[in-house]
């Protein structure tokens, strides 16, 4: 007897029960589920709009659900929780039928629970729908006239960072940020410029009825606006790659020529590993080290559908390289270790992965790591420290610490990006060496971009 295909909100359901389970991933989880079952792309879709946003948006679901319960909400089978936040979060926020979001709920209960849970689930779904049609769906979350209290509950954001940001940005800077961390990043390519140009990239884009133009800063950047499913078998044949456009920006700040010594630490999967390779024209040496093992094939993988073979990549601590890459290098990029605060739209459930002691921590390793790099690197050489946050304890306080310590390096100019960059405070501070973006200002990823130069002996 075959088996009945899962519906869209049941695979939401058990991806979101292995992220509340398993501690899985829910980009990850998801994609497994959405592979294994071959759903239409508006039920794929739909699965992937409830897994994302029922993980972005926990805390608002949370408090939601605490007001329809009369028990304490961690008293609450998991599964039947799970059950209920996914279809409270199509009831508030997704434009979907009420009573099938009610029925279908009820019938996962009835499949993974019990007939008391789902029992309950109709009857808390229910309750919903009444005093959202009474009072209003604002009305069930905290207002912007409270902004700790609708940043921390109704844009769901752990309370240790809403604090963080209210004290280095200001009320309307965390504001954005938080609005900017809510919404779908999209989907952004980079042209692998050894194998064909962005406008023949996006003329097969075109053909295959993929909607895409031509944005972002990197003159390789892509933005796919519509049907984004005929990109993924040119990534697979290694016409592009996926690739946010902050990132694209750090092989131009460093800009290897070819032929050029080039060490990338910290460097899985190997997004901006390939990105050198293409910038040095597949000439000379890049060789790129994780502390992972199982991440270099992801490095190799990347390159080698790229058509690189320049890469040598291997398992290593990048504080502990032999002896023999003492001032080996003519340009080394570390992409450190971070605590990813600038990518969090592309990670739903990242945010609460995070503490507020992780951040001296992140920047202890990165400084190490700072420390190890220069000490790789040739004198004249260009040294690029990168990262995907926004603390000033990771990225400017590290840079700066460094350069006290370290007189032989002093910050350079980055020429390569400057034509690339619209704003003109963006240009000056990369004038400087040393760049800031953030996601709430320029629409891309939060990333932090400098460059350092050692003194020629």
């Amino acid at each position: 007897m075959m088996q009945k295909a899962l519906s869209s909100r049941e695979i939401a359901f058990l991806a979101l029960q292995q992220v509340e389970q398993e501690a899985a991933y829910a980009n990850l989880a998801l994609k497994k589920l959405l592979d294994q079952a071959g759903l239409p792309a508006q039920e794929a879709k739909l699965a992937t709009e409830i897994v994302y946003g029922a993980s972005r948006l926990r805390y608002a679901l949370e408090h939601l659900l605490r007001g329809l319960l009369t028990r304490p909400l961690d008293q609450l089978q998991k599964d039947v929780r799970i059950i209920l936040e996914l279809s409270l979060y199509q009831l508030h926020y997704l434009s979907q039928e009420p009573y099938a979001v009610v029925d279908e709920g009820v019938k996962l209960a009835k499949k993974y629970c019990n007939p008391p849970l789902a029992k309950l689930t109709n009857a808390v779904l229910r309750n919903y729908l009444r005093k959202a049609e009474a009072q209003g769906k604002a009305a069930l979350l905290p207002g912007e006239d409270d902004l700790r209290a609708w940043l921390r509950i109704s844009q769901s954001y752990p309370a240790w960072l809403v604090d963080y940001l209210l004290a280095h940005f200001g009320p309307e800077q965390a504001k954005q940020f938080c609005l900017s961390g809510n919404e779908r990043p999209g989907v952004w390519l980079r042209c692998n410029t050894l194998r064909n140009s962005r406008e023949e990239l996006l003329e097969t884009l075109s053909a295959a009825g993929c909607r895409a133009q031509a944005a972002g800063f990197a003159p390789e950047t892509i933005r796919v606006t519509a049907n984004a499913a005929p990109a993924t078998e040119y990534i697979r044949q290694g016409l592009c790659l996926a690739q946010g456009p902050a990132s694209q920006l750090v092989a131009h700040a460093l800009s290897p020529r070819p032929g050029s010594r080039v060490l990338d630490l910290a460097a899985a999967p190997g997004g901006k590993t390939s990105h050198l390779a293409e910038k040095m024209k597949n000439s000379g040496e890049l060789h790129a080290f994780d502390l992972h093992e199982h991440k270099i094939p992801l490095i190799r993988d990347n390159c080698r559908r790229l058509g690189i073979d320049i890469v040598r990549a291997e398992a290593a601590d990048s504080c502990l390289l032999p002896e023999s890459y003492r001032e080996w290098a003519d340009h080394v990029l570390l992409d450190a270790p971070c605590s990813g605060l600038g990518v969090l739209n592309a990670r739903p459930d990242s945010r609460y992965h995070k503490q507020a002691q992780d951040i001296p921590e992140l920047a202890k390793l990165s400084f190490k790591l700072l420390e190890a790099a220069g000490s790789y690197l040739k004198p004249g050489g260009l040294l690029c420290y990168s990262t995907c946050t926004i603390t000033e304890e990771e990225n400017s306080g590290n840079l700066h610490r460094f350069l006290e310590k370290h007189k032989e390096f002093q910050p350079a100019p980055m020429e390569g990006i400057l034509e690339m960059l619209p704003r003109s405070e963006d240009r000056q501070a990369a004038r400087k060496g040393e760049l800031q973006l953030l996601p709430q200002e320029q629409g891309a990823e939060g990333f932090f971009i400098s460059l350092l130069r050692k003194r020629p002996d």
